[in-house]
């Protein structure tokens, strides 16, 4: 996040990613194989726990299963079509025959009882709108049950995942709360042990291959950040623990020089040079859009800016100015929302770029002192980097499952890709 500043105007237009970004998997009417991935003890059309249920739900999350109505996945769970009602179909564990490898909207009732209320909803459960879309609830977001937590099959183009619905959309949609037959109640399994996490950072934006000697940083389920902390010109390692929310920042090393608990747990991570000299940390609050950010003299600086939901928090100095600013950036439509001021309002720039599902990343790419935007495709691991002059470079870099971060590593001036393995 670092970088030299200079004032430079001008705004980003709006536009769409050039087609060498677009990468598209075709997939035929044939089934689809993939490792097994088995969860749970269940079988099929049997009892089944809600831990299971949403265990089976997130495997398909964590494996990036696209939509499809004419695909089908086949693993240790089983072999189920790649839509809304396949994901039920496979969560729930049904059993597939005399049907097209899962039950339909209007079919999923037939193996359910209708609940009287969203109220009585628990995770495993489904919201069904029997002639458009299901959901599988997995719990409430607010103890208002304003938003309820689901993993779902969207639509074409995107790929299972977890996200939010309001109360307010579904109830005007006509979805409706139903509890599979079979369903049995459990405890919550045990979180699985954490995993340490390696950092292999390149200096060359052009490299393949780190640059720089790899070492570990925090364990998982920490999200790995990265921030000048100590005003050096360099970026550092950093990680912030979801659970506790708690951010661990480090100048060298691999122990945390600043340990700060901020925010409430379910917030998600930014950081910045919020006021010009060292990054600093903030967090958004997903549930009705509001950054809190975290000042060098210790008062904090709150507004609403963007929808929430899924919506993902990025840093940078948009403008050239000296100073970072917020963005966000739509996962489901790979849009970024630039704002130019710590203030309440709407996107100074919007930029199209990227695919469904890409993770976004921010940093000085041509050492200008203006930040630019880029992204990271899971897919086929290549990070995208826009430059100032609208050009767009990549590179290939990491292994399957990495998350991304991009910093100045060595302080010339230059914001280039790292990634974390856990």
């Amino acid at each position: 996040m670092s970088g030299k500043a200079r004032t430079r105007s001008g705004k980003i237009a709006r536009l769409a990613v050039v087609a060498a970004l677009t990468a598209s998997t075709v997939l035929g009417s044939a089934a689809l194989t993939t490792s097994a991935q088995a969860v749970g003890v269940s079988s099929v059309g049997g009892d089944i726990t809600r831990s299971e249920i949403l265990a089976r739900a997130q495997s398909w999350v964590d494996a990036r299963v696209p939509y499809s109505q004419s695909a089908y996945r086949t693993d240790d769970n089983g072999t189920y079509r790649q839509d809304c009602s396949g994901l039920i179909s496979m969560a729930w564990h049904i059993s597939v025959s005399g049907t097209n490898y899962g039950a339909t909207t209007w079919t999923l009732p037939n193996y359910a009882i209708r609940l009287g209320s969203l109220d009585d909803l628990q995770p495993g459960d489904a919201i069904d709108n029997i002639s458009q879309h299901v959901v599988l609830f997995t719990g409430w977001a607010d103890s208002a049950h304003t938003k309820a937590n689901i993993i779902e099959e969207p639509r074409p183009g995107l790929t299972a995942r977890a996200t939010t619905y309001s109360r307010s959309y579904l109830v005007s949609n006509g979805y409706q709360p139903y509890r599979y037959k079979r369903t049995v109640d459990s405890t919550t399994p045990a979180a699985p042990a954490p995993k340490t996490m390696s950092w292999y950072l390149s200096d060359s934006a052009g490299s393949s291959t780190a640059t720089r000697s790899s070492f570990d940083y925090g364990s998982t389920p920490l999200v790995p950040l990265a921030g000048d902390f100590d005003g050096n010109g360099t970026d550092t390692q950093a990680a912030y623990d979801p659970t506790t929310s708690t951010f661990y920042l480090a100048n060298s090393g691999s122990t945390a020089q600043a340990t700060l608990v901020y925010g409430n747990p379910g917030f998600l991570p930014v950081l910045g040079r919020w006021d010009g000299s060292t990054d600093q940390i903030g967090v958004y609050q997903p549930d009705n859009g509001t950054f809190h950010l975290r000042q060098s003299d210790g008062q904090t600086v709150s507004f609403t800016f963007g929808n929430g939901g899924n919506w993902k928090p990025i840093a940078g100095d948009w403008d050239g100015n000296g100073t970072e600013t917020v963005g966000l950036y739509d996962p489901d439509t790979s849009t970024f929302y630039l704002r130019n001021s710590l203030t309440q309002g709407g996107a100074d720039e919007t930029v199209t770029f990227g695919n469904a599902n890409s993770v976004p990343i921010s940093g000085d790419w041509d050492h200008t002192g203006r930040t630019n935007i880029g992204v990271y495709m899971p897919d086929n691991r290549t990070f995208y980097f826009r430059h100032d002059d609208g050009s767009v470079t990549s590179t290939t870099y990491g292994s399957a499952g990495d998350i991304p971060v991009a910093g100045d590593w060595n302080g010339d001036g230059y914001a280039t890709q790292g990634v974390v393995h856990s």
